[in-house]
């Protein structure tokens, strides 16, 4: 649900506009609620602002996202609703409702949702997310087991 809160009175005009006027914010209500209507099996996600500075995303997340980096984005990830497991390089946290993870440029990443319902994040890449800057990472051989003497 999206609403405009002007700096001064807000008119029928800058109602019916996508973008707020200059001197109004646009408020974004019940994230969570929204993530749920979001239709899709394994990761479903809605743009809720772009321009060329940032993009903010709404994501609901069902299955494991797979290592991957941003060459040219830092992301930032607020978690909503669930949890789940974040790899970040070779460590792993686990992530609650109301953790935020800065995820700078170029570090190899991962999530996995662990909660009985979605993982629901709220994603921000930093410049602005640019179409081909989702780099996979080849999958790596498990660790060997330490040999028992």
């Amino acid at each position: 649900m999206r609403q405009f809160l002007p700096g001064a009175a807000l008119t029928l005009f800058a109602a019916a506009c996508s973008a707020p006027p200059e001197g109004s914010a646009r408020v974004e209500l019940n994230l969570p609620e929204q993530a749920r209507e979001l239709d899709g099996k394994k990761a479903t996600e809605t743009t809720l602002h772009g321009d060329d500075a940032v993009t903010i995303n709404l994501l609901s997340i069902k299955s494991p996202v797979a290592m991957h980096r941003h060459l040219k984005s830092e992301e930032v990830v607020y978690l909503l609703a669930g949890e789940g497991v974040l790899q970040l390089g070779e460590g792993e946290r686990t992530l609650r409702a109301g953790d935020l993870v800065v995820i700078p440029r170029a570090t190899p990443h991962a999530f996995t949702p662990t909660g009985e319902g979605p993982a629901v994040l709220l994603q921000t890449f930093i410049p602005h997310f640019i179409e081909g800057d989702r780099v996979p990472e080849p999958e790596r051989p498990p660790k060997p087991e330490p040999k028992a003497k």
